[in-house]
C-alpha cells in the first residue's frame, strides 16, 4: 500500500478548487466584479482537471487526458485574466482561449497521432507551468501597485506550483521519473501538497486583496474626511478673525473719527464758559459742567477703545510662503472651481520663509483670492496668476488676476477702510489687509497690470 493515494489526493484538491472559488464568489458577488467572476471560473477550470485526472482509471481518455489537461492551463489562465482586470490591464480573453485551444491541439497530437508519453507529459506539464507562472506575476505585479500582502501570497504560492511542474519536467526529461500525472514519488507528493495549500492560500489571498483595498479606501476616505474637516475648521478660524478685524478696523475708524469732534465739542464749551463767566452769568455753570464731564467721559471711552484695538496678540513663527499658499488655494479650490476660474501658482524652488502669524498671512490670501475670483466675473476665460520669488531681504508676492482692472479713479483710495468698488462690500478687507502685512513690517500694495487685470503685491521681510 503506497502512502499517497494519487486519484484520491486528486479527488481531494479539485473538490477543494471547486468550493474555495464559490465560497469567495459568494462573499464578493455584490461587488459586481469582472475579476471575481474570472477567478470563480479559473478555480472551477482547474478543479474540474483535477477530478478528471482523479478518475482517469474510470472515465473515458477523452476527458481525463484531452479535456483534462485543457482546463488544467485554462484554469491559471482565467485566474490570471482576473488579476490584470485589477490591474486595469487588458486582458484579450478571446486571445488566451484560442492560445489554449492551440495548446491542446498540440497535446492532442502527441497524444493520440504520436503517442509519445514523453512528449505529452511535459507538454502539458510545461504548458501548466507557464500559466502559473503567468498567474504568479500578475499576483506580483498586483503586490507592487497596490502593496498588497494577500497578493504577495498569491505569488509565492502559485510560483511555488509553476517551479515544481517544471521539476517535473525535468524529472522525466532525465528518465527520473515517469511520464505520468500518476507516478507515486515524493516530487508527486509535494506537488499535490502544494496545490491543496494554494487551492486554500489562493482563494484567501483574492479575496484579501478585495478586503485589504476597502480597508484602504476607507481609510483614504477617513483621511480625506480628515482633511475637509480640517480645513472647514481653518476656514471658519481665518473668516471669524477677519469679522473680528473688521468690527475692531470699524472700531479704530470710529474713535478715530469721532475722537476729533468730540475735541471741538469740549474746546467749543470751554470758550462759552469763559465768555460767561467774563459777563459774571453763573446760571449755565452746572450745564457746561455736565457736558465738559460727558465729553470727557466719551473721549475716554473712546481712548481705551483705540488701546484696546492697538494691544493685538498675535503668534507669529517661522512660516513657510509655500505651504501657507498651497493650504489657502486647497481652501478656496472648491469656490474657484464652481466659478471656472483657472488658479496658477509659482513658487520658488527653494525655501522661503517669513516671521509671521500664520493665522493671518492666510486671512490676507484667502481675502484677496475672494476679490480676485469676483474681480474675474463675466471674463471668458478666467484666471488667477500667485506668483512668489525673493528679492533682497523682502519676499514679493503677487496676485494677478484677468479681470476689467480697477478704475483710475479708486486707485487711490483703494485699501482704505470703507472705501470699495463692490455694491454689497463693506470696504474693509483691503484695508485689514493693508493692517495685517504693516504689522508683520511689510506692506501690500494694489494696482493694475499692464496686460490688463488687477495686481496685488504683497512684501514681507524674509527669515532665513
Amino acid at each position: 500500500m503506497t502512502p499517497l493515494h494519487l486519484p484520491t489526493a486528486y479527488l481531494i484538491a479539485g473538490i477543494l478548487y471547486l468550493i474555495m472559488p464559490l465560497v469567495v464568489w459568494l462573499m464578493l458577488r455584490k461587488q459586481h466584479a469582472l475579476s471575481n467572476t474570472l477567478w470563480y471560473l479559473g478555480g472551477l477550470s482547474f478543479g474540474l482537471s483535477l477530478i478528471l485526472l482523479g478518475m482517469r482509471d474510470k472515465w473515458p481518455d477523452a476527458l481525463t487526458y484531452g479535456f483534462a489537461v485543457w482546463l488544467l492551463v485554462l484554469g491559471p489562465l482565467l485566474r490570471a485574466c482576473a488579476l490584470r482586470h485589477e490591474l486595469q490591464k487588458p486582458i484579450h480573453l478571446t486571445w488566451m482561449l484560442i492560445l489554449s485551444v492551440a495548446f491542446i491541439a498540440l497535446y492532442t497530437v502527441f497524444h493520440a497521432v504520436l503517442n509519445d508519453a514523453s512528449l505529452r507529459f511535459m507538454w502539458s506539464s510545461f504548458g501548466a507551468a507557464a500559466a502559473f507562472a503567468w498567474l504568479a506575476l500578475s499576483a506580483r505585479a498586483l503586490y507592487k501597485r497596490d502593496l498588497s500582502i494577500s497578493a504577495q501570497w498569491i505569488f509565492y504560492f502559485y510560483f511555488a506550483l509553476a517551479v515544481l511542474l517544471c521539476l517535473r519536467v525535468v524529472s522525466v526529461l532525465f528518465g527520473w521519473s515517469q511520464p505520468t500525472a500518476m507516478t507515486t514519488d515524493l516530487l508527486s507528493f509535494v506537488l499535490i501538497t502544494c496545490a491543496v495549500v494554494t487551492s486554500i492560500i489562493g482563494n484567501i489571498g483574492f479575496l484579501g486583496v478585495f478586503i485589504e483595498r476597502m480597508n484602504s479606501e476607507a481609510l483614504e476616505s477617513a483621511k480625506v474626511q480628515a482633511r475637509q474637516e480640517e480645513s472647514a475648521r481653518l476656514s471658519e478660524q481665518i473668516a471669524q478673525l477677519d469679522r473680528r478685524r473688521s468690527v475692531g478696523e470699524i472700531a479704530a475708524s470710529l474713535a478715530h473719527e469721532l475722537s476729533q469732534p468730540l475735541t471741538n465739542i469740549y474746546l467749543i464749551t470751554d470758550r462759552i464758559e469763559l465768555s460767561l463767566q467774563q459777563i459774571q452769568d453763573e446760571s449755565l455753570n452746572k450745564y457746561f459742567a455736565d457736558l465738559n464731564r460727558n465729553t470727557q467721559k466719551a473721549g475716554d471711552i473712546l481712548g481705551r477703545i483705540r488701546t484696546f484695538i492697538q494691544s493685538k496678540n498675535t503668534r507669529s513663527e517661522r512660516v513657510e510662503l509655500s505651504q501657507v499658499i498651497t493650504d489657502v488655494s486647497a481652501l478656496i479650490h472648491d469656490l474657484a472651481y464652481n466659478e471656472s476660474v483657472e488658479l496658477q501658482v509659482s513658487l520658488p524652488p527653494q525655501t522661503l520663509a517669513v516671521w509671521a502669524d500664520p493665522v493671518q498671512l492666510s486671512q490676507i490670501f484667502m481675502n484677496l483670492l475672494r476679490n480676485a475670483i469676483q474681480a474675474t466675473q463675466g471674463q471668458a476665460s478666467r484666471q488667477l496668476q500667485i506668483r512668489v520669488w525673493r528679492e533682497g531681504p523682502m519676499a514679493h508676492i503677487t496676485l494677478t488676476d484677468n479681470g476689467p482692472g480697477l478704475p483710475a479713479e479708486a486707485l487711490s483710495q483703494v485699501g482704505t477702510a470703507f472705501f470699495t468698488t463692490k455694491s454689497d462690500g463693506l470696504g474693509v478687507g483691503l484695508s485689514i489687509s493693508k493692517s495685517i502685512a504693516q504689522q508683520h513690517g511689510g506692506s501690500l500694495s494694489i494696482g493694475n497690470s499692464p496686460s490688463g487685470g488687477a495686481v496685488v503685491e504683497l512684501q514681507l521681510p524674509v527669515v532665513d
